[in-house]
């Protein structure tokens, strides 16, 4: 009997997941699915219009794939050493995909038939699954950072090697460890799962790990070299944007762009992180709580004072209990993955001077280098951002390179000033003599 709590809509997405699990998209009724969830057929066809329509709502709002555990017990996991957590949540994965394996078959096969919003809506689906894998990699692995990947394309390398491996798992035996008798890829399920762990632990910066927590781990510095900084009017547009989401939003991109402060360090600031009087408004950022200055004034415009400004209004507007200067969905603490998401929510559609998306590295960089610009050098910045100096080489140079620039421009409206002024009736330059 369909749970009649549950609106119409949710019955039915839960009925189709069920039965598309169960027995494929192909083999599954509309009437069954109407049956399961306890409503008229008619009213399937009223809330999605199709079956492929209401397979997209499945991977979107089935409470198994959308839920924010997915049905993994993590609090388990997270008592367990690395490796051995690895492991474990990885089998879950697969475990959860051969309950699935008829919805899999079906999604693949019929796939052809999708209209581009189906399509769409599939593709959330699969984000929505990709996020949940790299906020748990993140949390209790921090890779990416050594290598230049984000924990997200981790995630999606991973969720690819899963599907990869169900796929073939599904289409030589379907029994699980037995396939291997019919290839030669890998010798069992557990040597699949060890060899994709033993690549994870790669990806951990070379030290030793074992005596550094994860959110210290996560703070390993990229390449700078890759990093650029932005231009005023694409910062005042991304805080206009910012402005427009919400007071938690408008606060995160103004402390990325008015401190310098990496995603990695957002989780680590709480409450009591923001110091702030009539003269001076102060973070203690990272494990050491290094004191940086929050800028009122962003690229020439000012935005707010030291005691009311976008951060501020956020602290004092929050009715919550949490020390966490920054909140996920779920009120914990935000991820540095939900901090890039955000970022990215923010300036999409923006784009940069070379017409990629805006990464957001670059509100770093921007802090960086216009620092350097009001006249900080590299010793005094590397202690404010946490950046060795020779990390900071790269930003000193595109520092060095606007500064030569807006020189070139005042040189530029000077001679201007001038020729107006020599050109001027009854007055001749000296160069247009006879």
């Amino acid at each position: 009997m369909a749970d009649q709590r549950k609106s119409a809509r949710q019955r039915l997405v839960d009925a189709a997941f069920q039965l598309f699990s169960s027995q494929g998209v192909s083999a599954t009724t509309t009437r069954q699915v109407a049956d399961l969830a306890g409503v008229n057929e008619v009213t399937l066809f009223r809330q999605f219009g199709s079956k492929h329509s209401l397979l997209a709502a499945v991977m979107t709002e089935a409470e198994v794939l959308s839920g924010p555990d997915h049905g993994f017990d993590l609090a388990a996991l997270a008592q367990a050493p690395i490796d051995q957590a690895l492991r474990e949540f990885l089998g879950q994965c697969l475990a959860t995909l051969d309950q699935l394996s008829e919805l899999v078959r079906s999604v693949v096969g019929e796939a052809g038939q999708f209209s581009a919003d189906n399509s769409q809506a599939m593709g959330r689906g699969l984000q929505t699954i990709r996020n949940f894998i790299a906020e748990y990699l993140e949390a209790h692995l921090a890779p990416g950072e050594a290598v230049g990947l984000p924990p997200e394309e981790v995630a999606g390398l991973v969720m690819a090697l899963l599907l990869g491996y169900a796929a073939i798992d599904g289409t030589t035996s379907g029994a699980g460890e037995g396939s291997a008798e019919f290839h030669s890829l890998w010798s069992s399920r557990s040597a699949f799962i060890d060899s994709v762990v033993s690549w994870l632990l790669s990806l951990r910066p070379p030290t030793d790990v074992a005596a550094i927590s994860p959110a210290q781990l996560s703070l390993t510095p990229a390449n700078t070299e890759s990093w650029s900084d932005l231009p005023a009017p694409l910062v005042h547009e991304i805080m206009q944007a910012a402005r427009k989401a919400g007071n938690q939003t408008h606060a995160l991109i103004y402390v990325l762009l008015g401190a310098g402060v990496a995603a990695a360090e957002v989780p680590l600031l709480s409450r009591a992180s923001a110091l702030y009087d009539s003269s001076q408004h102060i973070l203690l950022v990272g494990p050491q709580h290094r004191q940086v200055p929050l800028n009122q004034w962003i690229m020439g415009r000012r935005y707010g004072t030291y005691t009311k400004n976008p951060l501020t209004r956020w602290l004092k507007s929050r009715n919550d209990a949490s020390s966490a200067m920054f909140l996920g969905p779920d009120d914990q603490p935000i991820t540095p993955l939900r901090v890039r998401q955000l970022w990215a929510e923010v300036t999409t559609g923006i784009m940069s001077p070379t017409g990629e998306p805006i990464g957001v590295e670059q509100a770093r960089a921007t802090w960086c280098v216009e620092m350097l610009l009001r006249g900080l050098n590299r010793q005094e910045l590397s202690l404010l951002s946490g950046l060795s100096v020779e990390q900071l080489d790269p930003l000193v140079q595109k520092a060095q390179a606007r500064s030569a620039l807006a020189q070139a421009l005042r040189l530029d409206q000077q001679s201007g000033s001038a020729s107006a002024t020599l050109d001027k009736p009854g007055e001749t330059s000296a160069g247009a003599k006879d």
